[in-house]
């Protein structure tokens, strides 16, 4: 059995080049091809982005005046390579 989710979701992106990433508030901004294994802030709508980087990043108010930030919907997905013990 094989497990796949795909759901859409909002990322918050700078000068088109970097991506918001972080977890419990460490958050920061990195090159989206150098994001590695860091994890990807992720929001349910372009409305829970806007608020929530306003209330987490300094800056915040100024780069999105600047037209510097993006709110840009994505479809995450998760998969499974295989699921040990469940029968199909």
């Amino acid at each position: 059995m094989k497990l796949n989710i795909q759901r859409n979701r909002w990322v918050i992106l700078k000068d088109r080049k970097k991506i918001f990433c972080g977890l419990a508030r460490d958050y920061q901004f990195k090159n989206i091809d150098d994001i590695g294994g860091t994890a990807i802030k992720t929001y349910q709508s372009e409305s829970k982005a806007r608020a929530s980087f306003i209330r987490s990043w300094w800056t915040a108010e100024e780069l999105i005046e600047a037209n510097r930030i993006e709110f840009v919907e994505v479809i995450e997905s998760i998969s499974t390579r295989k699921l040990a013990n469940l029968k199909e």
